[in-house]
């Protein structure tokens, strides 16, 4: 079977190989070329046919291997009006060499291929990035089962697709700077500045100045050259106003007229400046309310409140309860570099039955301090706050027995003996009454129980 022959047999196949194919016979006549060897030399199938290797591929290296009879690889050469690399090899037919196939890649396809690799590469980082930073804001938030959280969390969401102000109202602690910083960070202004403002801890004479700057020799004190307000250093991004409900009376024009014309004045100066800036404002007060007494300017309200999220107090949210403590739990011990602690049963029902005033800040700091109290990696009650135990309610327990019955203590003591006596193991005994075992050595010590 000579080189011909064996290509007929394959030309079926050979026809629909993507990559160009020339073949040539012992002598190096060209005996095919496939259609892709057009598109990539530009080169018609009768300018190559029956003519000699060299006279229609010069720069070829196919004579190269029908005189030796070994095969070359990734060969970079010249193809028409293309560069290409090309994978040579001899045909052999009972140990006799018939002929030789190239079959080659068209560097540009190769280039094009790695240029989109990259890009697709750099997407792959880019949104790598950009999760692992929505998931350091987005940790802080916990959903749960909660029907009305499930309705903000969604709202919040939406807004962070438009550009609208948005009012978040709720309790103190109830996480309205961590919904604030989600909506920016999910939105067309996450890579601006997102700068925030407590309303209420700056005085009013000192506000304005902050919030829209001033110019040099506005007031005494102030700075040579004047001063860049928060409104101008928030322009492309979001500025939030938190505790927006102290704002004074006087300032709130001011406030309304950059949120309706995008302009600002420095404080001492006659020249308006133009800004774009996302407003989202928070409060822990009933604006409405406010508006009724007159303590809050009504067109403000309805400008600030586009968008309105009405965070629900945590004691409205006790189905999830257990979710934010151990999600805190795991922040915490992140935090302190501690190892994630388990919570009692006694400390987590403790923990599940308070009524928190002041939120998911106070869980916070409940949390923190039994993470630092803590010394087995296990809460137990004797690491919560002592407010948080109810001492009150143990000593009432205590003053109601009468004479004829033993002490809170006594029988404590007691129990602890039993199970002493009935598991040698101290940390079996500690599991049996439901303590940590640090929590059953302070209490042996406590009543002399420990060996001498």
């Amino acid at each position: 079977m000579d080189m011909r022959e064996l290509i007929n047999k394959s030309r079926k196949i050979l026809d629909v190989i993507y990559n160009g194919i020339v073949a040539v016979d012992h002598e190096g006549i060209v005996v095919y070329v496939n259609p892709a060897n057009n598109r990539i030399t530009g080169m018609e199938r009768e300018e190559s046919i029956g003519k000699h290797a060299m006279e229609a591929v010069p720069d070829a290296h196919i004579l190269q291997v029908i005189e030796s009879g070994k095969e070359m690889i990734g060969v970079r050469t010249k193809a028409g009006k293309s560069d290409v690399i090309s994978n040579i090899v001899p045909v052999k037919e009972n140990g006799k060499l018939i002929g030789a196939i190239s079959i080659f890649q068209d560097i540009t396809d190769i280039i094009k291929l790695n240029r989109q690799l990259n890009e697709a590469q750099n997407t792959i980082a880019l949104l790598s990035e950009r999760l692992n930073q929505v998931s350091e804001i987005d940790k802080n938030i916990v959903v749960g089962s909660n029907k009305e959280m499930h309705k903000i969390m969604e709202l919040a969401i939406k807004a962070s697709r438009v550009n609208s102000n948005v009012l978040i109202q709720g309790e103190s602690g109830t996480g309205k700077e961590v919904y604030a910083r989600f909506i920016h960070r999910h939105s067309d202004r996450k890579d601006k500045p997102f700068v925030v403002v407590n309303c209420a801890a700056i005085p009013d004479q000192l506000l304005e100045s902050e919030l829209f700057g001033y110019e040099e020799g506005a007031f005494t004190g102030a700075k040579k050259g004047g001063r860049m307000g928060l409104f101008e250093l928030a322009d492309g991004g979001t500025i939030f106003l938190d505790e927006i409900g102290d704002m004074n009376l006087f300032l709130q024009p001011k406030v309304l007229r950059t949120l309706q014309n995008g302009e600002i004045m420095r404080v001492g100066s006659n020249s308006v400046r133009q800004v774009d800036v996302r407003v989202i404002a928070a409060t822990n007060k009933d604006l409405k309310s406010l508006v009724e007494k007159d303590k809050f300017r009504e067109d403000l309200y309805y400008r600030l409140r586009v968008i309105l999220l009405q965070l629900p107090p945590l004691r409205e949210r006790k189905e999830d309860l257990h979710l934010f403590i151990k999600s805190i739990i795991i922040r915490v011990c992140r935090k302190l570099k501690r190892e994630v602690a388990d919570v009692s049963p006694p400390a987590m029902r403790i923990l599940m039955n308070y009524h928190y005033p002041g939120n998911i800040r106070e869980m916070e700091n409940i949390i923190e301090q039994s993470v630092v109290m803590d010394e087995n990696n296990v809460i137990d009650v004797d690491d919560l706050p002592k407010y948080l135990v109810g001492e009150k309610e143990e000593e009432d327990i205590k003053l109601s027995f009468t004479e004829s019955f033993p002490t809170l203590e006594e029988v404590e003591k007691e129990i602890i003996i039993r199970a002493l006596r009935k598991f040698r193991n101290k940390t079996d005994a500690a599991s049996a009454l439901n303590i940590s075992r640090a929590t059953l050595y302070r209490k042996m010590e406590k009543y002399n129980l420990l060996p001498v």
